[in-house]
């Protein structure tokens, strides 16, 4: 498999692309906080072996795209990051799939609002206003949040991987928002669910620790999407080495309700 690297209107991109024509529509990976299109190293081979086009990139700030000003940067909401999106999907060129993590489901959500998108699936992702969490949360909104220490990030983040992966993937973390972490603990950024239209997928993990399991059933319930429940599971579904099992569970989904 061959990945193509370029950096569009300051956004980085990864490219992997089928051995022969693309079977299907293109899948567009979003990242979520502190993370950056690296996170998908495991999903741009898979699926792109199962003949789609795929993307992954890096919102501004996080690895490889343009930085901003501190001041900028820590001020910038989930909602301002649909811009990146909208770059790649420019370039992509046609309605994608958006294939989501955490935080980066609010990011997919608001670009669907007032874009076509041929499905959404969405892993251990981060709620609405509408769906809520009662979480008391404070940050202070004049600083970028810096990355956390190892051994936190591997129990919030990365738990289930093994620590000398946990170590690699800690070292290409990247510092945060401010405004988009608050968005994100305390679910307060506003989703209108009748302006997206096409099928969803809502995976939850029993052990995630950003994000309950009840919280993405609700969220699942309240846009109508599907909804997938992995035991024994953290929030990093995506790295952690069960990884292929999900993606399989991902593409058996998107073979019967999308492709």
């Amino acid at each position: 498999m061959k990945i193509e690297r370029t950096t569009i209107g300051g956004v980085f991109i990864e490219h992997a692309s089928p051995e022969s024509a693309p079977a299907a529509p293109p899948v567009v990976f979003v990242h979520g906080g502190a993370h950056g299109s690296w996170a998908w190293e495991n999903y741009l081979g898979y699926f792109a072996a199962a003949g789609r086009d795929c993307y992954a990139f890096s919102w501004f700030n996080h690895e490889g795209s343009a930085a901003l000003p501190d001041d900028r940067f820590a001020a910038r909401s989930l909602v301002d990051t649909v811009e990146e999106l909208e770059i790649v999907t420019a370039h992509v060129g046609q309605a994608p799939v958006l294939m989501t993590h955490s935080m980066g489901a609010i990011v997919a959500q608001k670009y669907a609002e007032s874009h076509p998108v041929v499905a959404q699936v969405h892993l251990a992702p981060a709620v609405c206003a509408e769906v809520g969490l009662d979480v008391e949360f404070d940050i202070d909104p004049g600083a970028p949040v810096e990355r956390l220490p190892f051994e936190v990030a591997w129990g919030l983040y990365l738990g289930g991987c093994s620590k000398e992966d946990a170590g690699r993937y800690h070292a290409l973390m990247s510092r945060e928002s401010a405004a988009a972490v608050k968005e994100a603990v305390t679910a307060s950024v506003s989703v209108d669910r009748t302006r997206i239209g096409g099928p969803s997928l809502v995976v939850a993990a029993e052990h995630d620790a950003i994000v309950p399991a009840e919280a993405v059933r609700r969220s699942a319930a309240h846009f109508g999407s599907d909804y997938l429940f992995l035991a024994d599971r953290s929030h990093n579904v995506l790295l952690e080495p069960r990884w292929r099992e999900t993606a399989g569970r991902v593409r058996s989904w998107l073979d019967h309700r999308a492709w």
